[in-house]
């Protein structure tokens, strides 16, 4: 008797508490890791922007070889020496899917020194943007300090370097 009783009780199955503690676990898991993921793939989307600016400025140098001066405006964008993705410069985007792009003459460069901008305004046409980021944030390029900045971005220097 005492042996099927012992097996009644191991086919049971969970108790109320097992499994309030794995979802529990669950619980605490998703909350790190969800924070995480959107980090890595705004971080993957910020990489498509920065490759974009390297792109623009090895090309900006040739043109400036060539021309004496930096294409300023998007509209010169298109004389440059590189073929964008999709190939295609409709409504700024330049074959970017996350990010539009406005050229500018640059500020801070020494008088008499040729310098150029680039601001790449992130896009969205839905809450894709984790709120960790500000929505439509900018990756902005000043050649005359070669440094690419995030201007009135929330975490995006600690995130994107």
């Amino acid at each position: 008797m005492d042996a099927k009783k012992t097996v009644v009780r191991s086919e049971r199955g969970f108790t109320l508490i097992e499994l309030l503690v794995v979802v529990l676990i669950i619980g605490i898991l998703a909350s790190i890791a969800i924070p995480q993921y959107f980090k890595v793939v705004e971080r993957a989307r910020v990489a498509e922007a920065q490759s974009f600016i390297s792109q623009i400025k090895q090309a900006q140098e040739r043109y400036l070889a060539r021309n004496g001066d930096y294409a300023k405006t998007n509209a010169a964008l298109q004389e440059l020496d590189i073929t964008f993705p999709g190939g295609t410069t409709s409504g700024g985007f330049f074959g970017m899917k996350f990010f539009s792009v406005q050229m500018g003459s640059g500020s801070g460069c020494p008088s008499g020194e040729p310098g150029y901008n680039i601001q790449l305004t992130r896009v969205s046409a839905n809450a894709g943007i984790a709120p960790r980021y500000n929505a439509n944030y900018p990756v902005l390029f000043e050649r005359c300090d070669g440094k690419i900045t995030y201007p009135g971005c929330k975490n995006c220097d600690d995130d994107f370097k």
